[in-house]
């Protein structure tokens, strides 16, 4: 899949002329960064970096402002040339002020459209992450070669998140945060406690920051058995620096107890897709974020099968996003050309 031929053939059709946009995909774990030539329909560079949680809001703030003029250094692209900034930034947000407010891996209210209002005087597109992903994965995606009219983006990465799109049309909710997937209850006892404060949440479990914890609970009411030979005990220091990557490479490697946890994972997300199929009644789901793109197999494979003991709705199509990792700047793409009006 050729990420820059898909844009090209997509912005070409809707003539939006020889001009760049500023993308930014922010999340939890990293900012990414992107100016794209709309003409070409390709990334001019592309940008990667942490985002700066432990040192406050201010610094988060500064950070997204700072990484927008130093890629547009590197571009040697000038401010008149560019049509705006689009953002996506994980909820819950407030609409109205541009800002993060308290999101579950993001305990601060950061403020983001301002300051690149402030600093570059350009029309910025601020969307829910994963509501500017559902859109872009209809323009430059999954409904890009055929036409979609019912569709939902679920993200399964440091936390868990989805973007609707119901008759052609985003689903935004009152104040911006529909999508917030990952608050839904899977576990009625509520025995894992999720980042947003409540119990049982379906990202609490199977999340990639939420996995280790789901591990040591596991293995606490002895429902895996990680032996002293297991390769999973070793991978991770005696069970003492538990990771989502640990676990999915040791069962990978066919570690008994890591198979296991994977399927109780697999049972999990089987529980939180058919909670959406049986919501919004789509005929696609996309599924991105490094905890499924990385291991397509153990995830969307393994929690297909279990999908059917859940829904009640027709099982629609289920497969890995065709955007890859860079849904996210796609996704930025598409709330800012949507809000100039060029889509």
């Amino acid at each position: 899949f050729q990420a820059e031929d898909g844009i090209r053939d997509v912005e070409r059709s809707r003539g939006l002329g020889d001009v760049y946009k500023r993308q930014v995909d922010l999340g939890a774990t990293n900012i990414r960064t992107a100016v794209v030539d709309v003409e070409k329909g390709c990334f001019l560079a592309k940008i990667k970096e942490k985002t700066k949680v432990a040192e406050g809001a201010q610094a988060i703030s500064t950070q997204v402002v700072e990484n927008v003029r130093n890629i547009m250094k590197t571009c040697n692209v000038s401010l008149n040339e560019v049509i705006g900034i689009g953002v996506g930034a994980p909820g819950p947000l407030d609409m109205e002020k541009g800002a993060i407010t308290r999101a579950v891996n993001i305990p601060y209210f950061v403020p983001i459209r301002q300051p690149l209002e402030d600093e570059y005087s350009l029309p910025v597109a601020f969307m829910n992450d994963t509501n500017a992903a559902a859109l872009g994965e209809l323009v430059f995606g999954a409904g890009r070669e055929r036409e979609i009219r019912y569709l939902v983006f679920v993200t399964i990465s440091t936390g868990i998140g989805a973007g609707i799109i119901d008759d052609g049309r985003l689903i935004k909710g009152k104040d911006g945060n529909a999508g917030e997937v990952g608050c839904i209850t899977v576990d009625y006892r509520g025995r894992l406690k999720c980042g947003c404060g409540r119990y049982g949440h379906w990202q609490a479990y199977s999340s990639g920051a939420a996995i280790p914890n789901f591990v040591r609970q596991l293995v606490e009411e002895g429902e895996v058995n990680v032996t002293e030979e297991s390769l999973l005990y070793n991978m991770t220091d005696k069970l003492t620096k538990i990771s989502a990557k640990a676990v999915y490479e040791s069962a990978k490697k066919g570690d008994k107890a890591a198979l296991k946890i994977v399927d109780e994972l697999a049972i999990i997300n089987a529980v939180g897709i058919a909670n959406i199929i049986n919501a919004y009644n789509p005929e696609i789901i996309t599924l991105g974020g490094p905890i499924v793109l990385q291991n397509i197999k153990l995830t969307i494979n393994r929690m297909l099968p279990r999908i059917r003991d859940y829904a009640v709705n027709r099982i629609p199509e289920i497969i890995p996003t065709p955007l890859g990792e860079d849904i996210g700047l796609y996704g930025a793409a598409a709330a800012i050309l949507r809000k100039v009006g060029k889509i």
